[in-house]
């Protein structure tokens, strides 16, 4: 019975790979695919390959490339902190039934093939392996690039293979434990608190081991005037630390390594405690065909949600009805009727929990970034100012060039509608101006958010003396007013795309994977990338030549304000150029004939 699961898994693996070498008879796959592969050998194969090709076969040590001897430590802190955090989130809301990631295909034959329980979840648990070790191999690729982290590429996938499989197991397990506690206690949430009460513990265990090493080494003062290799030598040479981290230890031991030696000596434990958790969760008896069933049909109906436009639910929480952002009335403009649909949609589209993770991630790195710097004192109010000016810029930046791939409550989101929205009674150019509202306003919220935040921030002391209060109104007013046409300028180039390449912009709207599929969105994000300065180079030029010849004679706010009307006027010409042109081109194309 080995022998036809191995045989069913390399077969899969082999209709898989001859499934996408015969897309690349299609130009529109063949086209991304060398896109993506040149972007993979260029910024990552050529470092992987003269990394191999130089210097001896083991070791070159951490600090060989120049980089600091505290990164490694760092990032296993780092991923130690996570692994805790995901095994908390797994105690806390654990899943109602047992369930292992089966699909739809290996449910319906295998389920009622002649195999025991425990086969099944042999096969499962190794199948896992393969996308482990290629996620692995990718993450060795991607952060020892340049050498900053490591020396030899081969060592650091094995690391992360173990810590990757140490964390999938642990998880697997806590999860059948908890439902055999479900199945058989009858004080199971008194076990939850309690699984979370001892993550928690066993991390403030951890925190207080390393503040102690830390205050016994600054002896009370800034642990910032520190050097970093004293603090790191001071928490490595805890004996708390060492006794309290062993697990870690022994799991991020081979990633860790220096040299061969010191690898070879942290793989026999690491590979001893992922026989551990591999035999923990092999032999453990519970039911999951129920819960792996389950899991399958939520996963079918993410991937439904998905080719709609819409995402996942955050949680099991599904409400009974969605309030509206504001009362549409029965008659009216048009253009507000599109614009309550697609912030509806938003909600779904935008707000998952994937994005709450991840905007949450970035806020606990902001604050944790700028704590320091506001406890200690080490920063005055107009250099914090200065830091979040270039922050502000930075972020906005990031809006205007990704913000239109993530904000597709648009044409894009309307694809699979638009034989119904070429029978309204509306001009093109008006449907394409209805559509690019809802996104338009979402990141034009951002960047006024930005500039407020700058504006208020920004020079407390007045030591400019040119930036007058009136002067900064007009500036914030004018970048303000400024800022929906930037977007709406942004927001039609992947429209365009879409409308020029139906059939190529299809794919993405399921959110296929694929290497296709990463060409695809580096070709996309490319003309984004190179549309924006096409367009406002020549406009801010214009401003700029307006500004100054006019500001010596009618001072600065006035000139701000001519410069802002000439500026605008010819963003507002390329935008309505484009709305026509949009408008026009998607009333024209049949869509049943060109997504194919």
């Amino acid at each position: 019975m080995a022998g036809a699961l191995l045989y069913y898994r390399l077969t899969s693996l082999q209709n898989l790979v001859m499934f996408r070498l015969r897309r690349l008879r299609q130009p529109k796959y063949l086209l991304f695919t060398a896109a993506a592969v040149a972007y993979i050998y260029f910024f990552v194969g050529r470092h992987f390959y003269g990394a191999l090709s130089a210097g001896p076969p083991g070791f070159r040590g951490t600090n060989a490339a120049g980089a600091p001897a505290y990164l490694v430590p760092l990032t296993c802190a780092a991923l130690g902190l996570a692994a805790l955090l995901r095994i908390a989130l797994t105690w806390g809301w654990p899943p109602e039934l047992a369930s292992f990631r089966f699909s739809e295909a290996e449910i319906a034959f295998l389920f009622p093939a002649p195999l025991r329980r425990r086969t099944l979840v042999h096969y499962r648990l190794l199948s896992n392996q393969a996308a482990i070790l290629f996620t692995a191999l990718i993450i060795a690729f991607v952060f020892t690039r340049g050498q900053n982290l490591a020396a030899h590429r081969v060592y650091r996938t094995i690391g992360w293979w173990i810590m990757i499989s140490l964390l999938d197991l642990h998880v697997n397990g806590t999860r059948i434990l908890l439902a055999r506690l479900r199945e058989r206690s009858a004080h199971f949430n008194l076990w939850r608190a309690a699984g979370v009460a001892t993550v928690v513990a066993y991390a403030a265990a951890i925190g207080c081991a390393a503040y102690a090493a830390l205050v016994g080494v600054t002896d009370g003062g800034d642990v910032l005037r520190v050097p970093p290799e004293t603090l790191r030598l001071a928490v490595a040479n805890s004996p708390a630390v060492f006794w309290t981290t062993l697990p870690f230890r022994i799991a991020f031991g081979p990633y860790a390594s220096t040299n061969r030696a010191d690898f070879l000596f942290a793989l026999g434990p690491a590979l001893v405690f992922l026989a551990l958790h591999y035999y923990w969760v092999a032999t453990s008896e519970i039911s999951f065909e129920e819960g792996s069933i389950a899991q399958a049909e939520k996963r079918a109906a993410a991937r439904a949600a998905a080719a709609r436009g819409e995402g996942a639910p955050l949680g099991t929480f599904r409400p009974a009805a969605v309030s509206t952002p504001f009362p549409l009335a029965p008659t009216g403009v048009p253009e507000v009727a599109f614009l309550w649909k697609n912030l509806l949609s938003m909600r779904s589209g935008l707000f998952t929990r994937r994005a709450l993770l991840v905007g949450g991630a970035l806020l606990f790195g902001l604050v944790a970034g700028l704590r320091p710097l506001l406890l200690h004192g080490s920063v005055d109010p107009t250099e914090l100012g200065q830091l979040i000016l270039v922050f502000g810029a930075i972020v906005a930046g990031y809006t205007l060039f990704l913000g239109p791939q993530l904000a597709r409550q648009d044409l894009r989101g309307d694809l699979a509608n638009a034989d119904l929205l070429k029978t309204y009674p509306i001009p093109g150019w008006r449907l394409a101006l209805a559509e690019l509202l809802a996104p338009a306003l979402l990141l034009s919220l951002v960047l006024w958010l930005i500039l407020a935040t700058v504006a208020a921030t920004y020079d407390p002391a007045h030591q400019h003396g040119w930036l007058t209060p009136l002067v900064r109104v007009t500036a914030v007013a004018c970048l303000a007013l400024a800022a929906p046409l930037v977007c709406l300028l942004q927001l039609l180039v992947p429209n365009t795309i879409m409308v020029l390449f139906p059939a190529w912009y299809q794919a993405t709207r399921a959110r296929t994977a694929g290497i296709e599929m990463f060409g695809q969105r580096l070709v996309f994000g490319l003309l984004q990338f190179l549309f924006m300065p096409l367009v406002l180079l020549p406009t801010a030029g214009w401003a700029i030549l307006v500004y100054l010849g006019s500001f010596y004679w009618i001072g600065i706010a006035p000139a701000l304000v001519l410069s802002f009307f000439v500026g605008a006027f010819l963003i507002g010409a390329a935008v309505a150029v484009g709305l026509w042109w949009l408008g026009g081109r998607f009333g024209r194309f049949d869509l049943s004939s060109e997504l194919k």
